[in-house]
Protein backbone atom coordinates (compact mmCIF):
# COMPACT_ATOMS: atom_id res chain seq x y z
CA UNK A 1 0.00 0.00 0.00
CA UNK A 2 1.41 3.38 -1.01
CA UNK A 3 0.80 6.64 0.81
CA UNK A 4 0.33 10.15 -0.55
CA UNK A 5 3.39 12.30 -0.01
CA UNK A 6 2.46 15.95 0.33
CA UNK A 7 5.46 17.99 -0.75
CA UNK A 8 6.77 21.49 -0.28
CA UNK A 9 9.04 23.59 -2.42
CA UNK A 10 12.14 22.40 -0.58
CA UNK A 11 11.46 18.81 -1.58
CA UNK A 12 11.27 19.54 -5.29
CA UNK A 13 14.95 19.24 -6.09
CA UNK A 14 15.45 16.40 -8.56
CA UNK A 15 16.73 17.05 -12.06
CA UNK A 16 15.86 15.03 -15.13
CA UNK A 17 18.12 15.16 -18.16
CA UNK A 18 15.82 13.07 -20.35
CA UNK A 19 13.12 15.75 -20.80
CA UNK A 20 13.09 19.48 -21.59
CA UNK A 21 12.98 21.89 -18.67
CA UNK A 22 9.41 23.14 -18.50
CA UNK A 23 6.98 24.75 -16.05
CA UNK A 24 3.20 24.68 -15.65
CA UNK A 25 1.39 27.98 -15.12
CA UNK A 26 -2.31 28.16 -14.32
CA UNK A 27 -4.11 31.36 -15.36
CA UNK A 28 -7.57 32.65 -14.68
CA UNK A 29 -9.48 32.31 -17.97
CA UNK A 30 -12.06 35.01 -18.62
CA UNK A 31 -14.70 34.90 -21.35
CA UNK A 32 -16.74 37.91 -22.46
CA UNK A 33 -18.93 37.10 -25.44
CA UNK A 34 -16.70 35.52 -28.08
CA UNK A 35 -13.45 36.83 -26.57
CA UNK A 36 -11.07 35.43 -23.97
CA UNK A 37 -8.44 36.97 -21.74
CA UNK A 38 -6.07 35.49 -19.17
CA UNK A 39 -4.64 36.89 -15.93
CA UNK A 40 -3.44 35.97 -12.43
CA UNK A 41 -0.77 33.44 -13.48
CA UNK A 42 0.39 30.95 -10.85
CA UNK A 43 3.44 28.76 -11.32
CA UNK A 44 2.08 25.58 -9.74
CA UNK A 45 5.44 23.80 -10.14
CA UNK A 46 7.52 26.54 -8.46
CA UNK A 47 10.40 26.34 -10.93
CA UNK A 48 11.11 22.73 -10.03
CA UNK A 49 14.28 21.85 -12.00
CA UNK A 50 13.45 19.48 -14.83
CA UNK A 51 10.29 18.36 -16.57
CA UNK A 52 6.92 19.63 -15.28
CA UNK A 53 4.29 19.01 -17.90
CA UNK A 54 1.11 17.30 -19.18
CA UNK A 55 -1.53 19.09 -17.06
CA UNK A 56 -5.02 17.60 -16.86
CA UNK A 57 -7.80 19.11 -14.74
CA UNK A 58 -9.97 16.80 -12.67
CA UNK A 59 -13.72 16.79 -13.43
CA UNK A 60 -14.69 19.34 -10.75
CA UNK A 61 -11.91 21.68 -11.85
CA UNK A 62 -10.66 22.30 -8.30
CA UNK A 63 -7.48 20.27 -8.77
CA UNK A 64 -5.16 19.20 -11.56
CA UNK A 65 -2.88 16.29 -12.38
CA UNK A 66 0.52 16.87 -13.95
CA UNK A 67 3.86 15.07 -14.17
CA UNK A 68 6.99 16.28 -12.42
CA UNK A 69 10.63 15.31 -12.06
CA UNK A 70 11.41 13.55 -8.79
CA UNK A 71 14.58 11.63 -7.94
CA UNK A 72 15.64 11.43 -11.57
CA UNK A 73 12.33 10.13 -12.93
CA UNK A 74 8.89 11.45 -13.79
CA UNK A 75 6.00 10.90 -11.38
CA UNK A 76 2.38 12.06 -11.21
CA UNK A 77 1.53 14.94 -8.90
CA UNK A 78 -1.70 16.75 -8.06
CA UNK A 79 -2.21 20.40 -7.15
CA UNK A 80 -5.40 21.38 -5.29
CA UNK A 81 -6.35 25.01 -5.92
CA UNK A 82 -8.61 25.76 -2.97
CA UNK A 83 -5.98 25.00 -0.32
CA UNK A 84 -3.13 25.32 -2.83
CA UNK A 85 -1.55 22.05 -1.71
CA UNK A 86 0.38 19.39 -3.60
CA UNK A 87 0.60 15.60 -3.43
CA UNK A 88 2.63 12.91 -5.16
CA UNK A 89 0.35 10.21 -6.59
CA UNK A 90 2.84 7.70 -8.00
CA UNK A 91 6.07 6.19 -6.72
CA UNK A 92 6.82 3.22 -8.98
CA UNK A 93 10.24 2.24 -10.36
CA UNK A 94 9.19 3.55 -13.78
CA UNK A 95 8.27 7.03 -15.02
CA UNK A 96 4.64 8.05 -15.48
CA UNK A 97 3.23 10.30 -18.20
CA UNK A 98 -0.13 11.68 -19.38
CA UNK A 99 -2.23 11.25 -16.21
CA UNK A 100 -5.92 11.28 -17.15
CA UNK A 101 -8.95 10.93 -14.82
CA UNK A 102 -10.80 7.62 -15.15
CA UNK A 103 -14.39 7.99 -16.40
CA UNK A 104 -15.82 6.96 -13.00
CA UNK A 105 -13.39 9.23 -11.08
CA UNK A 106 -11.99 6.26 -9.14
CA UNK A 107 -8.43 7.20 -10.06
CA UNK A 108 -6.43 7.95 -13.17
CA UNK A 109 -4.83 6.25 -16.14
CA UNK A 110 -1.24 7.00 -17.12
CA UNK A 111 1.54 5.77 -19.36
CA UNK A 112 4.31 3.99 -17.46
CA UNK A 113 7.77 3.82 -19.03
CA UNK A 114 9.92 1.19 -17.33
CA UNK A 115 13.71 1.36 -17.15
CA UNK A 116 13.94 -1.53 -19.63
CA UNK A 117 11.91 0.45 -22.20
CA UNK A 118 8.58 -1.30 -21.65
CA UNK A 119 5.77 1.24 -22.12
CA UNK A 120 2.17 0.41 -21.21
CA UNK A 121 -1.02 2.14 -20.13
CA UNK A 122 -1.82 1.57 -16.43
CA UNK A 123 -4.70 2.30 -14.06
CA UNK A 124 -3.96 3.97 -10.70
CA UNK A 125 -6.70 3.96 -8.06
CA UNK A 126 -7.52 6.64 -5.50
CA UNK A 127 -7.06 4.10 -2.70
CA UNK A 128 -3.39 3.69 -3.72
CA UNK A 129 -3.73 -0.02 -4.37
CA UNK A 130 -1.19 -1.57 -6.73
CA UNK A 131 -1.51 -0.10 -10.27
CA UNK A 132 -2.73 -2.52 -12.94
CA UNK A 133 -2.16 -2.69 -16.70
CA UNK A 134 -5.12 -1.45 -18.73
CA UNK A 135 -3.86 -2.23 -22.23
CA UNK A 136 -1.28 -5.04 -22.27
CA UNK A 137 -0.37 -5.22 -25.94
CA UNK A 138 -0.03 -1.68 -27.30
CA UNK A 139 2.80 0.83 -26.86
CA UNK A 140 0.57 3.83 -26.20
CA UNK A 141 2.06 7.31 -26.11
CA UNK A 142 -1.07 9.40 -25.45
CA UNK A 143 -4.71 8.62 -24.82
CA UNK A 144 -8.17 9.90 -23.96
CA UNK A 145 -11.32 8.21 -22.68
CA UNK A 146 -14.32 8.11 -25.03
CA UNK A 147 -16.58 6.28 -22.58
CA UNK A 148 -16.32 3.87 -19.63
CA UNK A 149 -14.74 1.10 -21.70
CA UNK A 150 -13.36 2.80 -24.81
CA UNK A 151 -9.94 4.41 -25.10
CA UNK A 152 -8.75 6.42 -28.09
CA UNK A 153 -4.98 6.22 -28.29
CA UNK A 154 -1.87 7.46 -30.07
CA UNK A 155 0.13 4.26 -30.58
CA UNK A 156 3.84 4.52 -31.29
CA UNK A 157 5.16 3.25 -34.60
CA UNK A 158 6.32 4.38 -38.02
CA UNK A 159 3.99 6.10 -38.52
CA UNK A 160 2.13 6.64 -35.26
CA UNK A 161 -1.45 5.39 -35.49
CA UNK A 162 -4.79 6.49 -34.05
CA UNK A 163 -6.52 3.50 -32.50
CA UNK A 164 -9.69 2.78 -30.57
CA UNK A 165 -9.32 0.13 -27.85
CA UNK A 166 -12.31 -1.68 -26.34
CA UNK A 167 -11.49 -2.81 -22.79
CA UNK A 168 -14.43 -5.23 -22.62
CA UNK A 169 -13.44 -7.35 -25.61
CA UNK A 170 -9.75 -6.33 -25.67
CA UNK A 171 -9.84 -5.30 -29.31
CA UNK A 172 -8.18 -2.42 -31.11
CA UNK A 173 -8.91 -0.86 -34.46
CA UNK A 174 -6.70 1.49 -36.47
CA UNK A 175 -8.66 4.64 -37.37
CA UNK A 176 -5.92 6.78 -38.95
CA UNK A 177 -2.16 7.14 -39.24
CA UNK A 178 0.51 9.83 -38.99
CA UNK A 179 -1.17 11.70 -36.16
CA UNK A 180 -0.14 14.15 -33.44
CA UNK A 181 -0.18 13.69 -29.68
CA UNK A 182 -3.23 15.82 -28.82
CA UNK A 183 -6.39 13.73 -28.29
CA UNK A 184 -9.57 15.10 -26.71
CA UNK A 185 -13.22 14.17 -26.20
CA UNK A 186 -15.14 17.03 -27.79
CA UNK A 187 -17.50 18.82 -25.36
CA UNK A 188 -21.15 18.15 -26.14
CA UNK A 189 -20.40 15.60 -28.87
CA UNK A 190 -19.83 11.87 -29.13
CA UNK A 191 -16.61 12.52 -31.00
CA UNK A 192 -12.89 12.86 -30.40
CA UNK A 193 -10.52 15.41 -31.91
CA UNK A 194 -7.01 14.65 -33.09
CA UNK A 195 -4.26 16.21 -35.21
CA UNK A 196 -3.72 14.71 -38.65
CA UNK A 197 -0.21 15.14 -40.07
CA UNK A 198 -1.00 13.46 -43.37
CA UNK A 199 -1.09 16.84 -45.11
CA UNK A 200 0.69 20.16 -44.72
CA UNK A 201 -0.53 22.31 -43.03
CA UNK A 202 -1.66 19.84 -40.37
CA UNK A 203 -5.38 19.52 -39.70
CA UNK A 204 -7.51 19.24 -36.60
CA UNK A 205 -10.06 16.51 -37.28
CA UNK A 206 -12.98 15.02 -35.39
CA UNK A 207 -13.82 11.33 -35.48
CA UNK A 208 -16.54 9.00 -34.28
CA UNK A 209 -14.55 6.17 -32.65
CA UNK A 210 -17.43 3.73 -33.09
CA UNK A 211 -18.20 4.23 -36.79
CA UNK A 212 -14.78 5.56 -37.78
CA UNK A 213 -16.27 8.48 -39.73
CA UNK A 214 -14.18 11.65 -39.58
CA UNK A 215 -14.15 15.17 -40.92
CA UNK A 216 -11.80 18.17 -40.75
CA UNK A 217 -12.42 21.07 -38.38
CA UNK A 218 -9.65 23.53 -39.27
CA UNK A 219 -5.95 23.62 -40.08
CA UNK A 220 -3.77 23.94 -36.98
CA UNK A 221 -1.92 27.09 -36.06
CA UNK A 222 1.14 26.56 -38.26
CA UNK A 223 3.55 24.10 -36.67
CA UNK A 224 1.53 23.70 -33.45
CA UNK A 225 0.03 20.38 -32.31
CA UNK A 226 -1.16 21.00 -28.75
CA UNK A 227 -4.70 22.21 -28.15
CA UNK A 228 -7.57 22.23 -25.69
CA UNK A 229 -11.36 22.58 -25.87
CA UNK A 230 -13.33 25.02 -23.76
CA UNK A 231 -16.66 23.80 -22.28
CA UNK A 232 -18.44 25.95 -24.89
CA UNK A 233 -16.75 24.09 -27.76
CA UNK A 234 -14.04 26.59 -28.68
CA UNK A 235 -10.46 25.47 -29.42
CA UNK A 236 -7.36 27.09 -27.92
CA UNK A 237 -3.89 26.54 -29.37
CA UNK A 238 -0.51 28.05 -28.59
CA UNK A 239 2.58 28.82 -30.62
CA UNK A 240 5.79 30.31 -29.26
CA UNK A 241 4.48 33.06 -26.92
CA UNK A 242 0.93 33.49 -28.28
CA UNK A 243 -2.40 31.83 -27.52
CA UNK A 244 -5.05 31.64 -30.25
CA UNK A 245 -8.71 30.68 -30.19
CA UNK A 246 -11.08 29.32 -32.80
CA UNK A 247 -14.82 28.77 -32.55
CA UNK A 248 -16.06 26.18 -35.09
CA UNK A 249 -19.50 27.79 -34.94
CA UNK A 250 -18.45 31.43 -35.40
CA UNK A 251 -14.89 31.93 -36.58
CA UNK A 252 -13.36 31.56 -40.03
CA UNK A 253 -9.75 31.65 -38.83
CA UNK A 254 -7.59 31.61 -35.70
CA UNK A 255 -7.90 34.73 -33.55
CA UNK A 256 -5.13 35.92 -31.23
CA UNK A 257 -6.39 35.88 -27.62
CA UNK A 258 -3.32 36.41 -25.41
CA UNK A 259 0.40 37.16 -25.52
CA UNK A 260 2.54 35.51 -22.86
CA UNK A 261 5.18 38.19 -23.37
CA UNK A 262 2.93 40.23 -21.09
CA UNK A 263 3.80 37.77 -18.32
CA UNK A 264 7.47 37.31 -19.34
CA UNK A 265 6.81 33.70 -20.38
CA UNK A 266 7.65 31.91 -23.61
CA UNK A 267 7.70 28.60 -25.44
CA UNK A 268 4.10 27.36 -25.18
CA UNK A 269 3.52 23.62 -25.61
CA UNK A 270 0.77 21.73 -23.74
CA UNK A 271 -2.52 23.43 -22.83
CA UNK A 272 -5.46 22.33 -20.66
CA UNK A 273 -8.74 24.09 -19.84
CA UNK A 274 -10.71 23.38 -16.67
CA UNK A 275 -14.16 21.76 -16.99
CA UNK A 276 -15.82 25.01 -15.83
CA UNK A 277 -13.79 27.06 -18.28
CA UNK A 278 -12.48 29.34 -15.55
CA UNK A 279 -8.82 28.25 -15.62
CA UNK A 280 -6.25 27.43 -18.27
CA UNK A 281 -3.00 25.57 -17.68
CA UNK A 282 -0.14 26.44 -20.03
CA UNK A 283 3.21 24.65 -20.21
CA UNK A 284 6.14 26.94 -21.04
CA UNK A 285 9.91 26.76 -21.18
CA UNK A 286 11.65 27.14 -17.85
Amino acid sequence: MKTVLTFTISLIVAISFAQPETEVYVFKLNQVGDSYTINEPQNVTYENPGYDNQPHFLPKGESMYYVSTKNGQTDVAEVEFREFSWSWLSSTDGSEYSPTPLPDNSGFSAIRLEKDGTQLLYKYMNDFSEPTVLVPDLKIGYHCWFDQSTIVAFVLGEPATLRVYDLEIESNLILDKNIGRSLHKIPGKERVSYISKETTPWQIKEIDPISGSSEPIIETVEGAEDMAWTPDGDIIMGKENTLYKYSPERDKKWIKMADLDDFELKGITRIAVSPKGDRIAVVVNQ
